[in-house]
């Protein structure tokens, strides 16, 4: 059902961009509609998938190079 409501959708918009600029801007609209929603749901994907402590190794990784630089200096 969802299926045929959006081919007849897709079939209306399809004929109101040939017949104006008001089906054109409708069709703009819902394009920058779907792009805008897509990126908040890739946004919610990566809050789920990367654990917010993630950078926890480059910043580890970033002391301990501090830390060896530090040493080196004070042998010399």
């Amino acid at each position: 059902m969802k299926l045929l409501l959006s081919i007849l959708l897709a079939g209306l918009l399809g004929i109101l961009a040939f017949l104006g600029p008001i089906g054109i801007y409708i069709l703009c609209a819902i394009i920058v509609g779907v792009i805008f929603r897509s990126f908040i749901l890739i946004s919610e994907v990566h809050k789920q998938v990367v654990p917010p402590n993630s950078n926890d190794r480059v910043e580890d990784a970033y002391e301990r190079y501090i830390k060896e630089r530090d040493e080196k200096e004070t042998e010399n």
